[in-house]
């Protein structure tokens, strides 16, 4: 018999099931970075509430240490007195009622940090010539004020009454047994001026800026002046010295000053005379009585 032949069956590679090593590879990267990824915002939300955890345990640490020290109740601003240097120097009723006002109620320590600046600008509103408040803590709750003060340019007396000018619109009264009211020019006026309450229209005839320009000249000229009177309501002035009544007028004082000087210098009698009249009648002479 003939024996069948036998056709060889083709040969094909079967595709291997188990995932080739690039493959694998791939995926395993894949993997690998979800699970990184997933790793690190994991670690960002972490971190993240460590941070508010750490955040809300410093606020609380920070309040509790203002409670303890800014905010403590000892700091607590309830009793104010002034230091016996202000009282010395002006002491104003009003002045002291309206910084307890600002101070009272109030931290030391916030108040030592920004707030008295501001409590100063407030009342250099009604007190311009204040400079500057000094703060100090005496004991639980009470502390101690000291200011100090601008000096007036000059003051005017009305009556038995002081007051102070520092420029066109500062002035304030001065009490005549405190330092304040006992340095400077001393403008007087007329006794017919007692009882007058403030210095409105005082400056109606003679601006302050003639009286700042010219009361130099006047101290230099007139050495030992006993007395500098403005009669208010008129330009003229009078001054007292050494047995003398000399009149001024508030024009030309210069040329004014010039004859008085020229007088002194060349009148033979001039010990002997006891009032001059330099301008207030008329700029072209002089009149003398003796």
């Amino acid at each position: 018999m003939a024996r069948g032949l036998v056709q060889p069956r083709p040969f094909v590679k079967k595709k291997s099931s188990t995932p080739s090593f690039s493959a694998g590879r791939i995926i395993g990267s894949k993997r690998a970075n979800t699970i990184q990824k997933n790793g690190f915002l994991l670690l960002v939300a972490k971190s993240y509430a460590g941070w508010v955890i750490v955040s809300i345990i410093l606020i609380l640490l920070g309040l509790f240490f203002l409670k303890g020290t800014w905010y403590n109740p000892n700091y607590l601003i309830q009793n104010i007195t002034y230091s016996p240097e202000t009282r010395a120097q002006y002491e104003n009723t009003e002045l002291f009622v309206l910084t307890s006002k600002y101070l009272r109620g109030q931290y030391l320590n916030t108040i030592q940090l920004g707030e008295k600046g501001k409590i100063l600008s407030k009342i250099q509103e009604q007190y311009p010539f204040v400079r500057n408040m000094k703060i100090e803590y005496q004991s639980p709750q009470s502390i101690k004020v000291d200011f100090t003060f601008d000096y007036h340019k000059f003051r005017v007396k009305i009556g038995e009454k002081f007051w102070g000018v520092w420029n066109g619109k500062n002035t304030g009264e001065l009490q005549s047994g405190r330092a304040l009211a006992q340095t400077g020019v001393t403008i007087d006026t007329p006794a017919y001026l007692s009882g007058t309450e403030s210095l409105s229209g005082f400056f109606y005839e003679v601006n302050f800026e003639r009286y700042e320009q010219n009361i130099p000249k006047i101290k230099q000229t007139f050495t030992n002046i006993e007395r500098f009177v403005y009669l208010a309501g008129s330009p003229n002035f009078i001054v007292f010295e050494n047995g003398k009544t000399i009149y001024l007028h508030r024009d030309n004082l210069d040329y004014q000053l010039q004859k008085y000087l020229w007088l002194k210098n060349n009148y033979k009698n001039f010990a002997g005379i006891y009032e001059i009249d330099l301008g207030s009648q008329t700029q072209n002479r002089v009149i003398i009585k003796e």
